[in-house]
């Protein structure tokens, strides 16, 4: 296989997912947003969060696919091309995880704090590990990227 057609199967994985993952969890919490904001508006400044975490994993595969884009006149081996192949992947399937764990964390941490505004710093706990998974997953994409 032509390791061009490799490396770009990469740079689609690296945005293609990320992007669909952002989407619908700003779906998904978005949509919690809106509710909790028409009885509860002056929760929304802080429960935006869950909205905001979810488009940064757009741009973590935004990020991925312009380093190998970059990279794209040096990836002249099969071995390079597999590289980029695989920090493709790995920042699809971070980027993945990381937005099912935003959805879920960050409509509970909407919910509760509509019920208790007290529990917001003790619950959104989950919303930021759950994006520390896609930043592990940018880290590995990265040194990766490096060894190309």
């Amino acid at each position: 296989m032509d390791p061009s057609l490799i490396s770009l199967m990469g740079i689609a994985l690296s945005i293609g997912v990320p992007v669909v993952a952002a989407a619908i969890t700003i779906i998904i919490c978005g949509t919690a947003l809106a509710g909790i904001g028409t009885e509860k508006p002056e929760l929304l400044s802080r429960l935006i969060i869950t909205v905001v975490l979810g488009e940064a994993l757009a741009i973590y595969g935004l990020l991925i696919a312009f380093m190998l884009l970059g990279k794209l006149p040096v990836i002249t081996t099969l071995e390079a091309a597999n590289k980029a192949l695989i920090s493709g992947i790995v920042i699809a399937v971070a980027s993945l995880s990381a937005g099912i764990g935003i959805s879920y964390c960050g409509t509970s941490l909407i919910g509760a704090t509509a019920e208790n505004p007290d529990t917001f710093s003790s619950n959104v706990i989950g919303v930021v590990l759950s994006e520390a998974l896609a930043i592990y997953g940018l880290l590995i994409s990265f040194m990766i990227i490096g060894q190309i």
